[in-house]
């Protein structure tokens, strides 16, 4: 049966979609996140200072920043899977490479490279749900989406307890067992039967000009922003305030707040396209990212994780708009654009941060020009209650 005589419609739930969206989903940050937990051993074998071990995590995310434009690109000339499968094989290949480097150089350039390919099938993930699941579009969306960030734990919490003892303490083979169930999921893509996506003509680069991209990818950012900026200065933070007791259950407790939103999303993929759900969810985690940089002892705890659990809502609430908004090449177009902005900011705001803390020697503000962001971005949730493609007023 050929692609194009495949219909997922003849299913009242397309489960073998679902399913695969789900192992997708999982390998988009595993092999990213598994190398935190294995830095120690990495610094080691290359002799690298601080500044090299974060890049290691950094790297990647700031390459699907830069690598979804050529994402949108992948998608108009090779089709929806076989960009999806050729990434998760570029990320996965690029992953075992690090393990297998002689130098630094070649070290941090595949990471690069697996930033490449996560921006690749990250960026044709919503067209995905549009054509494999056109009747779920948002169930697929969380699918895939709480698949990332059970990814997102395994890589950060399975490594050391489970895949290091099974690659005999080596950082290299922990790698490559990381790898080995990425490769078998670009395999399967390859292999499964899915309904062919139109031949559009439409261009298929993001229009620069379109209000949604930024608006979206502002958001997108500010989501991303929260999350990241609690785990970067957690660790100073509490420790400032005579607080390091508690960073380990602090930690656990905060990244355990993604399964959790996911898990609600699964329960109300409904939210999906509408407005009032962002718009709380994003007031809600800057609300919880300023009363962490304002407040100590408990409450800063308990606002910091609420804090990471309204943002990973958000987050997933935005990055799933494109497929449920969008048709044809419009939802790499936008998804693409999206990713460039908010990935991008999210990476540079943090850092402006850090500069002005540094020239002003005072290290409590860092984290302000983050939250100023993202309550600047609650101007942008709209005024519609449900999102439409290119016709909400910013």
């Amino acid at each position: 049966m050929s692609d194009s005589q495949y219909d997922p419609s003849a299913d009242a739930l397309p489960v073998l979609q679902l399913a695969l969206l789900w192992c997708i989903g999982w390998t988009l940050r595993v092999t990213v996140l598994a190398a935190p937990p294995l830095a120690a051993d990495i610094r080691d074998s290359f002799a690298l200072g601080e500044a090299g071990v974060g890049a290691l995590t950094m790297l990647p995310l700031v390459a699907i920043a830069f690598g979804a434009i050529p994402a949108a690109w992948s998608i108009h000339q090779f089709g929806v899977k076989r960009t999806i499968a050729g990434g998760i094989a570029l990320m996965a290949f690029a992953s075992i490479a690090r393990g297998f480097v002689p130098n630094a150089i070649l070290l941090f350039s595949f990471s690069i490279a697996m930033g490449f390919g996560i921006a690749a099938f990250q960026t044709a993930l919503p067209s995905a749900v549009k054509v494999w699941t056109p009747k779920h579009v948002a169930l697929g969306s969380a699918v895939y989406l709480n698949g990332m960030m059970v990814g997102e734990f395994s890589g950060a919490g399975l490594t050391i307890p489970f895949v290091l003892p099974m690659a005999g303490g080596s950082w290299q083979i922990a790698l490559v067992l990381w790898s080995i169930p990425a490769l078998a999921i670009a395999i399967w893509t390859v292999i499964t039967k899915q309904p062919a996506a139109r031949r559009e003509v439409e261009p298929w680069n993001p229009s620069w000009t379109d209000r949604q991209v930024w608006q979206f990818g502002l958001l997108l950012a500010g989501s991303i922003l929260v999350f990241y900026v609690i785990n970067a200065y957690a660790a100073v933070t509490l420790e400032k305030r005579g607080e390091s007791h508690v960073l380990p259950t602090f930690l656990l407790a905060f990244n355990l707040t993604p399964l959790l939103a996911s898990g609600l999303m699964l329960r109300y993929p409904s939210w999906i396209g509408r407005r009032s759900p962002v718009a709380v969810s994003a007031f809600v985690a800057a609300v919880g990212l300023a009363g962490f940089a304002m407040f100590d002892g408990p409450l800063s705890w308990v606002l910091a994780i609420i804090a990471g659990f309204a943002a990973t809502v958000e987050l997933i609430l935005l990055v799933s708009l494109p497929s449920k908004i969008a048709e044809g090449l419009g939802v790499s177009r936008l998804s693409a654009g999206m990713t460039s902005v908010g990935y991008g900011l999210a990476f540079l705001v943090p850092l402006l941060g850090g500069w002005f803390s540094s020239a002003v020697n005072n290290p409590d503000i860092a984290m302000w020009p983050s939250v100023v962001f993202v309550f600047a971005t609650l101007a942008l949730v709209g005024r519609s209650e449900t999102y439409r493609c290119s016709s909400v007023p910013i």
